[in-house]
């Protein structure tokens, strides 16, 4: 099995992460509310209004879709989810505030109108990079399943969500365009978070086909300590976690043993044999 038919397998169950979330006793019923309707109840923002919201989205067609899309609805949600997360979550209402947000955007991507009006438009994946900058946990761990979700979507997702960190580097005064994710990686124990950390590493190292790519930016993370956090998350022994481990050994193992195929006999424990056979 090639490295990238072992990826769609194992990313599979990423895909599905982005179906429905539990109803909420506490949403305005939206059942039947026509897109304009919607857009005016978001320049009203409450939990409410957006549990309303989000059930909407998740049961309208297409063409409903198209509709919410074209009038800015993501628009206002990128726009009102940028503003909460620079709020900070100081109270339960900010946070539960910020998360039913994002809960709205999560159901907008999960329509094929809205995942790819989100690919026509670099801004929307940068803006979606910036609620990354909030103490609120939950509503991280759904953004970076979301941008799993665009790097395995396609090879556009994959570059949009490579611009994406690099904009969140350069906005939030970080080092490196991965930092982000390391910087979680490293000072969480909270296992869901963890996994889903884990699944954004391999989305991005894994979408791409060519072996160079994918070869570089495992190192980008490598360099940024990976190998010494997987070591000490094996510890932890959970099943989704092992899952994501066994994931990222194996297509390093896979690409390593092409790469010293294809450039003849590179030692992959030498940086400057593997930099020089790279560049």
């Amino acid at each position: 099995m090639s490295v990238k038919e072992g990826a769609q397998r194992k990313w599979a169950a990423l895909k599905e992460k982005l179906g429905p979330q539990d109803s909420d006793p506490t949403e305005a019923n939206l059942e039947s509310a026509d897109p304009e309707l919607c857009i005016r109840l978001l320049q009203m923002p409450s939990v409410v209004n957006y549990s309303g919201l989000r059930k909407r989205l998740e049961g309208s067609d297409g063409s409903w879709m198209v509709q919410f899309l074209e009038q800015s609805g993501l628009d206002l949600l990128l726009e009102a989810l940028a503003r909460l997360s620079g709020r900070g979550v100081a109270r339960i209402s900010d946070a539960l505030l910020q998360l039913t947000c994002v809960s709205c955007v999560r159901a907008v991507m999960n329509s094929r109108q809205g995942i790819e009006y989100i690919l026509s438009n670099q801004g929307y994946v940068r803006q979606l990079s910036q609620a990354l900058d909030t103490s609120n946990v939950m509503v991280k761990k759904q953004v970076f399943e979301l941008l799993a979700a665009l790097c395995i979507y396609s090879p556009e997702g994959h570059a949009l969500t490579l611009d994406a960190l690099d904009h969140y580097k350069t906005v939030c005064s970080q080092q490196y365009r991965f930092s982000i994710v390391m910087n979680e990686l490293s000072g969480s124990d909270n296992v869901p978070y963890v996994v889903t950390l884990l699944s954004v590493i391999n989305a991005v190292i894994l979408g791409p086909e060519d072996l160079r790519t994918r070869t570089q930016l495992r190192n980008e993370f490598i360099g940024l300590q990976l190998l010494d956090v997987l070591a000490r998350l094996r510890d932890l022994e959970d099943a989704d976690l092992l899952i994501q481990l066994e994931a990222f050994e194996e297509a390093k193992a896979e690409d390593e043993e092409e790469l010293l195929r294809v450039s003849g006999g590179v030692d992959m424990s030498s940086h400057q044999e593997v930099f020089a056979s790279l560049f």
